[in-house]
């Protein structure tokens, strides 16, 4: 293999791989495989409990109160996070010309589509340059296909914008670390991109995105023994930058809320999650290992299958650049005690552009006795988890709604055929083959379980019945909604912002207080509602049952609603 120091890997393609060579081709399939892989479900899954209910819900009341620094989630003021993708999403809801009634969510998603679609871009564009231009494709579509990537890309929430800002400031330390010593400084059109995206980072989820450059860069020095290299990046005029971008609302948002912002923000939230399991989200240290090759997949198999060859080519300066971003930022996920898939998002891209270096290199697998073992394994693990899978996707509308959906059947068809083709193609050495089939598989089974299977389940999207149910019974409108016995996010998004919650008797209170008010009632809060209707002499008309499955709690309820009946 080349060194980094002379020349990228692939620097003569092989004749079936030359299609992909020409930079407009490349982007132009990339963007198109991402949009075919992430467009399906979008717009038709509703709102999500409970991070992105929340997000969508706090953006929309920036629009009806136009206050856009301080955030709230209806009275409470909602200070754990930066306001960047609150901003993002509102500007994507206004350009969209405002929500859906449909499903109002989906404009709240967009930031997060273009976050996706952009960081494989960036993918692409960082491993073209420095890992070859079979590499670099391989390595961007192994990224889109992820299932993880595919999910933050369909929800309203801050990592898919942030793990684009972090490829873009990574690019740009590639560009001052990778040439020879003694090479010049950046010009602009290289500096100033890094330090503007690690602005709008901070503006989007606070300090990760310096976390995890601070790490990367320090590997790198340690590795190289110098630092001089990162005065390439032009750091006092480009600290300037990043403080214009994130430091004036900074400002705002810390005289506005007296300082509880820095307090709730760092003090309450950061250092919650490194101290201790936040929100019940504990795991020890390597559950992020464990959790590869499901959240990876099925690109994981081409990733796990690439770690002899990663280790043979451990000198080279682009697999040091990929495990500098890789190795230190994992470790640290490791350690802290809060584990959510989406933290180690970000060191998704250089561990795609290794495999796509190693497909690209042809993974010489050389029969050795142990890799003999490691080719056994990865590929039993990787058909493992592509059968359980497809086993979930099968069972979730049974276990939820309580009957069979075809279009369960039909994804989880898809998810074993391309498991199936995969491990087999491999097994047979072809591997080009296998990577071929499960990027072009992973549309359709992208596809069908989010454009098709999980839309079309009832149990888990309970605030979107209680709005159609309303509207069946109440075309005309109604008054205050009170919900006693179920509190997700999601009901406010779906039923309006002044959507109260409280208990049984106040649910009661509501109905005979409030003209055309709508109670919304519980199985377990029912007693305490009928005690007061018998108690205030309330005559109620029940408008109907929406009995789901409430996934952020893991149990069923069933909801009954009622009106006061016209006097």
């Amino acid at each position: 293999m080349t060194d980094f120091h002379s020349a990228p890997i692939s620097e003569v393609p092989s004749a079936e791989a030359y299609w992909v060579i020409r930079s407009p081709v490349a982007y132009a399939l990339i963007l198109l495989l991402s949009l075919a892989l992430y467009l399906p479900g979008l717009q038709t899954i509703p709102a999500v409990d409970r991070d992105e209910a929340r997000f969508a819900q706090a953006t929309r009341q920036m629009h009806e109160t136009g206050d856009y620094i301080d955030i709230r989630l209806q009275n409470e003021a909602r200070l754990k996070k930066p306001v960047g993708i609150y901003w993002l999403q509102a500007a994507a809801t206004w350009l969209a010309g405002g929500e859906d009634p449909a499903n109002p969510v989906w404009t709240y998603r967009l930031p997060s589509l273009i976050g996706a679609l952009g960081a494989v871009l960036v993918t692409l564009a960082i491993g073209r340059r420095w890992m070859g231009a079979e590499a670099g494709f391989l390595g961007a579509a192994f990224l889109a296909t992820t299932l993880l990537l595919g999910v933050e890309a369909r929800q309203a929430k801050t990592d898919a914008v942030l793990l684009l800002t972090i490829l873009l400031a990574l690019a740009g330390l590639a560009d001052a670390w990778m040439p020879d010593i003694g090479a010049p400084p950046l010009v602009r059109t290289r500096w100033i991109p890094f330090w503007g995206a690690i602005g709008v980072g901070v503006l989007v989820k606070g300090p990760i995105i310096l976390v995890v450059l601070a790490l990367t860069s320090i590997a790198l020095s340690i590795i190289d023994r110098r630092v001089a290299w990162f005065l390439r990046l032009r750091p006092w005029p480009g600290i300037a930058i990043t403080l214009a971008i994130a430091l004036p609302w900074l400002i705002a948002i810390t005289l506005s809320s007296h300082g509880a912002f820095i307090s709730q923000s760092l003090g309450h939230d950061m250092a919650a999650k490194l101290y201790g399991a936040q929100e019940s989200h504990g795991a020890p240290p390597g559950a992020y290992i464990a959790m590869f090759p499901v959240i990876f997949w099925p690109s994981s198999l081409f990733a796990l299958l690439s770690v002899p060859w990663i280790w043979r080519n451990r000198h080279d300066r682009g697999v040091i650049f990929c495990l500098a971003w890789i190795v230190p930022s994992w470790l640290l996920f490791e350690v802290v005690p809060t584990k959510l898939p989406h933290y180690v998002l970000p060191l998704f891209p250089p561990v795609a552009l290794l495999a796509g270096a190693a497909l690209s290199d042809r993974l010489d697998m050389r029969p050795t006795a142990w890799r003999r073992w490691f080719l056994h394994i990865a590929i039993g693990l990787w058909t493992l988890v592509g059968i359980a899978l497809g086993a979930i996707v099968v069972a979730a509308a049974p276990l939820g709604d309580g009957r069979l959906s075809i279009r369960g059947i039909l994804a989880s068809t898809a998810i074993w055929t391309l498991t199936a083709g995969g491990a087999w193609l491999y097994w047979q050495g072809k591997r080009r083959q296998a990577a071929t089939l499960a990027i072009a598989l992973a549309v359709v089974v992208w596809g069908a379980v989010f454009g098709a299977a999980l839309p079309a389940l009832d149990s888990p999207w309970i605030a979107s019945r209680l709005k159609t149910a309303l509207f069946q019974r109440l075309p005309a409108g109604h008054g205050p909604v009170l919900i006693a016995g179920y509190s997700e996010p999601s009901a406010v998004l779906s039923l309006g912002t002044d959507t109260r919650f409280g208990n049984g008797g106040d649910a009661a209170d509501l109905l005979d207080d409030t003209a055309n008010a709508v109670a919304i009632v519980s199985e377990d809060q029912a007693a305490a509602f009928s005690a007061r209707v018998v108690e205030r002499h309330i005559a109620v008309e029940p408008l109907g049952t929406v009995a789901g499955f409430n996934y952020a709690k893991g149990k069923r309820v069933s909801l009954n609603l009622y009106r006061r009946l016209p006097q």
